[in-house]
Order: C-alpha cells, then structure tokens, then sequence
C-alpha cells in the first residue's frame, strides 16, 4: 500500500531545522526567519529523506527544502533573494554540476578526430 502518509513523515519544527546536520549556522537562521515569515505549520520529510515539505495551517505547501536549497509555492519567496527570476535560495551545502577537479586528479585531453584520450605529448597514438 502505497498512501500519502506512509511516503512521508511528519516531523517537529525543531527536527526539520536538524534535517540535515551539514548546515551552518546561519542556514539554520535563515530557514527559521522563512518559516515564521510564510507561516509554516507542518512539516513532512519524504520517505526517501530527500526532501522537505512546509505546509500551513490548512495543509497548502509553502516551502519545499532540499540539503542545499529551498524553494517556495509561488509569489512566496523572499524579495531580497540573490535572483529574482528564482522562487528560492541557496544553503551553503549546495551542490553545483559542474565541480573542479580535485587536486591532483588527472586531466583529460580528448583527441578532437578518434575521440580517445591524448597521452602527455599531445599528439594522438591513434591519428598521429
């Protein structure tokens, strides 16, 4: 049986501000500032723990938070943000796509002809 209330858990105020034990202080405050200012009433964790959801009093979702962002129902994100075309915000455990390679890990170079990787002297072992 798969019904709304066995895929998600209702949690406290106090547990969805612990949600995820990777978030600053000042993630923690802000995500506090935002609960009070759109009225939050509830929350519910998915059951896969990804993701949280800030309900109302009448149910309605207004907030949804994920490890590293949050977003908001429309016309409910704060007006300050960063961009304005977004309906949400950053947290500082927020993952990019694209990410640096790691010190020391080894860069590629793609031959542009046969596709296979170039050894160091730059000239392909497969095309010449």
């Amino acid at each position: 049986m798969n019904t709304l209330s066995s895929t998600r858990r209702r949690m406290t105020r106090d547990e969805a501000l612990a949600w995820n034990s990777d978030w600053s202080p000042s993630d923690v405050t802000t995500l506090e500032e935002n609960f009070d200012r759109v009225g939050a009433h509830t929350f519910y964790r998915t059951q896969s723990n990804g993701s949280l959801t800030v309900q109302d009093a009448s149910g309605r979702p207004l907030m949804y938070v994920r490890s590293g962002f949050v977003t908001f129902r429309e016309g409910l994100a704060p007006k300050d943000r960063a961009d304005p075309e977004v309906e949400g915000f950053d947290l500082s455990t927020v993952q990019t796509a694209a990410k640096a390679p790691a010190k020391g890990e080894e860069q590629l170079t793609i031959c542009p002809s046969c596709f296979y990787a170039m050894p160091y002297t730059g000239v392909c072992d497969t095309c010449g």
